[in-house]
């Protein structure tokens, strides 16, 4: 995969630990030299034949806010297969849908999302992290990702979707196959991967059956309503399970991983939160996010003929549109490579933008704080405590062991 630029996923594999994992002298690179360039990918027919590669942080955020222009029915990667897209093998998702379709889908749990509805969950999602918190301390010693980071969205997320406890493991293991493929210590062959495609898939059919017969509230309780009603099909009742369950696991939990990584190399940073009296302020969530890049790039489609930096992009061609790149932008932010828990402002675009805003903003942001707070008023010290090891992909960044010490 050594000719695929920016989406050699040994690049992210092998990245540098104080610059977030991520190739950033070569997203610099092309920020100031080819801010829109073509991606040739046909020597791997894993992906798509190629792509145009947009870097820069206003012309993400122009494109994505482009709905005439750029549509979203491309897909959400690179990949030739793409798990929320029909016609690419996959089920719709509100993630590859435009205009009245997208908006429909969205509204049938847009509620349930809202700032005010998730606020009412802080005392559970605290609960969450103070039992993950004083599990790992009992412990002494932890794999952070896999004994505390990836536990926080399964519970908080499985709580809000309404998924039984006993089910919770299995729907964490089917998340960690399908969202990083690439990555053979999660995915060890095509096989396993549409396995758990379609187990996931699935349940999310059998849940919406349950929680018909017997509501509790959970997002999953309207998504088995919009089923009954008509206003969601069974395919986009298996595309709803498939994002909420992996984008809501695997992009949290690396932003939890991740952030506590940059703070354990920056002692300064530490004392800054330690010094709030067990409250995490709101720009230290924001600069985790943004730091943490949890998804990599995104895809947008070419609606008519364009031209951007003197190329000429054609009507059906791809745009993929390198967010990591966007977070460390130094038109938009200042000092981008320093990693600043006081950040302000902070325009950071982990979470997309527009319509197409990620619809669990809210929880990610509501978990990153119950954790981190619990984290540093319960634990006096913590320490790495052995090599620290990124996730080999190009669409998911994420951190796959981070062992440390704490007491």
């Amino acid at each position: 995969m050594s000719d695929l630029g920016i989406f050699n996923p040994d690049l992210y594999a092998h990245g540098d630990p104080w610059k977030s994992g991520l190739p950033l002298d070569l997203f610099a690179e092309l920020r100031d030299e080819r801010p829109c360039y073509w991606q040739s990918l046909e020597d791997e027919p894993m992906f798509v034949d190629g792509v145009w590669v947009v870097t820069r942080h206003p012309d993400i955020v122009a494109i994505i806010r482009d709905t005439e222009r750029f549509s979203t029915r491309a897909g959400t990667s690179v990949r030739r297969f793409d798990p929320t897209v029909a016609e690419c093998g996959g089920k719709p998702t509100m993630m590859s849908m435009d205009g009245v379709r997208h908006r429909n889908n969205r509204t049938v749990t847009n509620r349930l999302f809202s700032l005010r509805a998730i606020n009412t969950l802080e005392d559970r999602f605290r609960a969450i992290a103070t039992r993950l918190v004083e599990r790992a301390l009992d412990k002494r010693r932890v794999d952070f990702v896999t004994d505390v980071a990836r536990y926080m969205p399964l519970e908080a997320l499985s709580d809000l979707l309404g998924v039984p406890p006993e089910d919770r493991e299995q729907v964490l293991a089917w998340t960690n196959m399908i969202t990083v493929p690439l990555d053979p210590h999660f995915t060890p062959s095509r096989r396993d991967f549409q396995e758990a495609l379609d187990g996931l898939w699935g349940y999310g059919l059998d849940l919406s059956g349950r929680r018909l017969k017997d509501p509790d509230g959970g997002v999953m309780t309207a998504v088995a309503k919009g089923r009954a009603d008509g206003r969601l099909s069974d395919d986009e009742v298996c595309g709803y399970m498939l994002q909420l369950a992996a984008a809501g696991n695997e992009t949290t939990r690396n932003a939890i991983a991740f952030g506590l990584h940059a703070l354990l190399l920056r002692p300064d940073q530490m004392a800054l939160l330690r010094a709030g009296n067990g409250t995490l302020p709101d720009s230290a969530i924001e600069e985790m996010l943004r730091w943490s890049a949890p998804t990599i790039h995104t895809v947008r489609l070419a609606l008519q003929d364009l031209e951007l930096h003197g190329q000429r992009i054609r009507a059906g061609e791809r745009v993929a549109l390198v967010l990591g790149s966007g977070n460390f932008d130094p038109s938009t932010f200042e000092a981008p490579e320093a990693f600043n828990v006081m950040r302000s402002p902070n325009e950071h675009i982990a979470f997309g933008t527009a319509a197409h805003t990620c619809l669990g903003l809210h929880v990610a942001r509501l978990e990153l704080k119950v954790m981190f707070e619990q984290l540093l008023s319960r634990c006096a010290t913590i320490e790495l405590d052995g090599d620290v090891e990124f996730v080999r992909d190009n669409l998911i960044h994420g951190v796959r062991t981070m062992p440390i010490a704490l007491s």
